[in-house]
């Protein structure tokens, strides 16, 4: 038993409430208030677009017709206009338009004959190998030398 709690005291009896001693509050008073009435919202200010104008239409008109020719010129490309009509008496005529293409074409050719070597460049080669042998027998000679004074 000597997990349990030890005995609470016993809790005191609650005492009655007692009335306040403060007088009750008095209510707000009310106040009359003017009656509201709703007015007109201001008037808004006048309407001055810039495409009131009817200039701005007509300028708008004349850039987009300039826009369209130049690009117009700029994508046909290279185009030729070909216009044929009948020969005297015949009320034919026929109006073609012919693209041309513009091709052009490159072509590289390289020719390689099997021909005997030169007897001059047969001497320039054996010795360009003669010099080259002399050259490698000296660096030989040299990292030998150079070794032998290094210990």
């Amino acid at each position: 038993m000597s997990d349990a709690e030890p005995p609470r005291p016993p809790v005191p009896p609650t005492r009655p409430t007692e009335q306040l001693r403060r007088q009750p509050r008095q209510p707000a008073p009310v106040y009359e208030r003017e009656p509201v009435v709703e007015g007109y919202p201001p008037e808004p200010p006048p309407d001055e677009r810039w495409w009131g104008n009817p200039w701005a239409a007509v300028l708008a008109g004349i850039v987009g017709i300039v826009a369209g020719v130049l690009i117009g010129v700029a994508v046909s490309g290279n185009s030729k206009t070909v216009t044929e009509t009948a020969a005297p008496g015949q009320a034919v005529t026929q109006t073609v338009t012919q693209k041309q293409p513009t091709v052009e074409v490159r072509t590289q050719t390289v020719t390689s004959t099997a021909t005997a070597p030169s007897p001059e460049s047969e001497a320039r080669a054996r010795e360009a190998e003669k010099n080259l042998q002399t050259t490698r027998r000296e660096n030989e000679e040299l990292k030998r030398q150079l070794e032998e004074r290094s210990p």
